[in-house]
């Protein structure tokens, strides 16, 4: 049987909810484009976070490994830094658009390693109850 450790389970079903959440707010297809692309980073990032650092590593280690190895955050970072201009304020305009979904994106991207490192503190919460 295959065993998902908890940090990776609740990594996973945070970005779902996340990208879900986020995109209900524009449309139902926007929801279901948003869980996919998520989820799709998630499990990218859930694979390094396995490898390096270990997903019993310490809570801020696994969070910034989970964070930076998104596809998604490091997509949204490129198109920050392409479009520095429209980040700091220099340029205005519709031309910015690229630029404030980036922002958006790894805003959004900061979430999902959070629901993964507070599934895992509840799990390991338990089974010391038990």
């Amino acid at each position: 049987m295959l065993r998902i450790r908890p940090f990776v389970m609740g990594h996973l079903i945070g970005a779902v909810m996340t990208g879900a959440i986020a995109g209900a707010f524009i449309s139902p297809r926007a929801a279901f484009i948003g869980a996919l692309a998520l989820l799709g980073g998630a499990i990218v990032s859930s694979f390094v976070c396995q490898w390096r650092p270990g997903v019993e590593a310490a809570a801020w280690k696994l969070w910034a490994v989970a964070v930076l190895t998104n596809p998604i955050m490091i997509a949204a970072l490129a198109f920050m830094a392409y479009d520095w201009q429209c980040v700091v304020g220099a340029r205005r305009g519709w031309d910015c658009i690229a630029a404030a979904m980036a922002i958006v994106a790894a805003c959004l991207c900061l979430l999902p390693p959070l629901g993964g490192l507070l599934w895992r503190w509840w799990k390991s919460r338990r089974a010391t109850a038990t």
